[in-house]
């Protein structure tokens, strides 16, 4: 008999050996933080909420034998404050069937307005969808505006554990540079960035400022608030040396007009990955140029995003290729909120899931925590 519960603090230990042995290395000894940073995330996050918990399920001798991450997020929709649960980072003992399961349905079974979980696989999506849960189509797809070709096979096939072959190692910088000379064979070069725009470091509280003109853009949007920010701007920053430099940027007109933001991700040489682009205008395309910009002068590969509905005439304009990402999945009674998910005036990006957490990426195995 397997009993479902909120997760406790002396369950970490016990939670962090499971996430190890299932979901990182598959030894039996997690690195030494790794238990708190579950700790951190879960139960100590800023708006953690004591009704949408983390949840474990425990075998007949108590032992833990699957986690369910939950990280709480707040939204507005048309001025309307609503209570959102984050789902992720599910790990189930397979000598248990069915674990899985029975954690996600008592997760969405909670007092939440809205589910969400964003780096969902097939197996996942389809657990989602027995239990009435929904896929939202286009973020479960992702773009690409490709600025060095060979650069972004390297770095797709090494993201994923494969070989890359010898000459794509030694000769990609020059065919690169060819490439670039002559659009017509390979990717086209980054827009000239618009000189009426200018760049600056996005910060806590041009966020929060910015957030609060969200109702004259955006029917849904994030409710962040300063405290909030802050730690999410640290978290960030925590996964940086794996995923990339944080790029924040606002972006303004020379009068000083706000147009948009976005938050990047940026290794060096690799695949930029947009967590956020908003734009307070109704086409997003200046701001996506301002960051495809400031990714080719990084030297980057390639800038890849979300397929939000808001970018989809931007990234259409701009030829990107397009390609299946993580299932974005979600789970509402209101038929209200689910329509206004699929709108073009909705933000909800990345940034407010759990893609980018680094519960899988940090500490790599043979590495000390």
């Amino acid at each position: 008999m397997t009993g479902i519960r909120p997760l406790l603090r002396e369950d970490l230990p016990a939670v962090a050996a499971l996430y190890e042995r299932l979901a990182r290395s598959g030894g039996d000894t997690p690195p030494a933080p790794l238990a708190g940073y579950l700790a951190r995330t879960t139960l100590d996050a800023v708006w953690a909420d004591p009704e949408i918990p983390p949840l474990v399920a425990e075998g007949s001798d108590g032992t833990v034998v699957g986690f369910l991450g939950s990280y709480p997020r707040r939204l507005r929709l048309d001025g309307r404050a609503l209570r959102v649960a984050c789902s992720g980072h599910l790990v189930a003992d397979p000598s248990t069937p069915g674990i899985g399961a029975l954690l996600t349905r008592a997760y969405l079974r909670g007092p939440q307005d809205l589910t969400i979980t964003d780096g969902a696989t097939d197996l996942m999506r389809r657990m989602w969808r027995q239990l009435r849960g929904r896929v939202r189509t286009a973020p479960s797809f992702a773009w690409y505006r490709v600025l060095r070709p060979t650069s972004t096979v390297a770095t797709y096939l090494g993201n994923r554990g494969r070989a890359i072959p010898g000459p794509l190692r030694t000769a990609g910088g020059g065919v690169d540079a060819l490439v670039r000379r002559v659009p017509r064979i390979g990717a086209r070069p980054a827009p000239a960035p618009d000189p009426e725009l200018i760049g600056e470091p996005l910060t806590v509280e041009a966020l929060v400022e910015q957030m609060a003109e969200a109702p004259r853009h955006w029917r849904l949007h994030p409710d962040y608030d300063a405290r909030y920010l802050t730690a999410l701007f640290t978290e960030l920053d925590t996964v940086a040396p794996v995923r990339g430099e944080v790029v924040r940027t606002l972006v303004r007109r020379r009068g000083g007009k706000v147009v948009g933001w976005y938050v990047a991700f940026a290794p060096e040489g690799g695949i930029v990955q947009v967590q956020q682009l908003a734009s307070t205008t109704p086409d997003p395309g200046p701001v996506l140029d301002h960051l495809v910009a400031d990714a080719d002068a990084r030297g980057a590969a390639a800038v890849s995003g979300r397929l939000e509905p808001s970018l989809a005439e931007a990234v259409r304009e701009r030829r990107c290729l397009v390609r299946p990402a993580a299932w974005a999945l979600v789970d509402s009674q209101d038929p209200g909120v689910l329509a206004a998910l699929d709108a073009d005036d909705t933000l909800l990006t990345r940034l407010d899931g759990e893609w980018w957490m680094g519960h899988h990426v940090l500490w790599p195995q043979g590495v000390p925590g």
